[in-house]
């Protein structure tokens, strides 16, 4: 089973196929990351009066270079940021008239962004952190993305790393996605991990 995966960033793309492998266990599912250039340069034959709105019209886009190379199975990722619902129904809404072509669709919306679902679980780390340790309801922590000392989720987890001399990067990342017991995350994260979880079973319905 082959997917093709809109994410935002590289640090996005070193956790979700891990994520998605868990939740499916499906240990050799083929998650593809297609790009934002790729998407740029796809024609959606629409009408010139006609325009996509926003962020979403790379769903449009993802769904017709999937269809050109013959997948049925995208993955769409966008952080909430503080917009959880807004943003997931957004996603979601796109989604409709590609399931009725077909397409298997899912939405990956951390609330409020990847970070948090990798503070859910102490035993993806070195140790059980303790200065600072784990929040017990990650995807609940916000602060000021200007202020490091903040809850803001990034700043969180840096401090987290660095009691164990780590930084965030890209195979830190996956070492942690990689060890995380998504029960767990489920737990901790339960309203927007939950729904991944959920959405991925109807995902896969469609696989060969």
């Amino acid at each position: 089973m082959t997917v093709y995966l809109y994410c935002e960033g590289a640090t996005d793309y070193a956790v979700i196929p891990f994520l998605m492998k868990k939740a499916l266990k499906m240990p050799d599912l083929d998650v593809k990351w297609i790009k934002r250039p790729a998407l740029k340069k796809v024609s959606l034959h629409r009408k010139s009066d006609v325009k996509i709105s926003g962020h979403y019209k790379f769903v449009k886009a993802l769904a017709a270079f999937s269809s050109r190379e013959g997948v049925k199975h995208i993955a769409y990722h966008q952080d909430a940021d503080g917009q959880y619902s807004e943003i997931y129904n957004a996603i979601t809404s796109e989604f409709r008239p590609l399931e009725g072509k077909g397409f298997r669709c899912l939405a990956i919306v951390p609330k409020e962004m990847i970070e948090s679902w990798l503070l859910a679980d102490g035993n993806a780390y070195p140790a059980k952190p303790e200065r600072p340790k784990l929040p017990f309801r990650p995807e609940g922590i916000w602060g000021q993305k200007q202020n490091i000392n903040s809850n803001y989720p990034k700043h969180y987890l840096a401090r987290v790393l660095a009691q164990f001399g780590l930084l965030g990067a890209l195979d830190t990342y996956a070492q942690i996605a990689e060890n995380i017991d998504i029960e767990i995350l489920k737990n901790r994260c339960p309203e927007s991990f939950g729904q991944f979880c959920a959405d991925i079973q109807s995902f896969r319905l469609g696989s060969q």
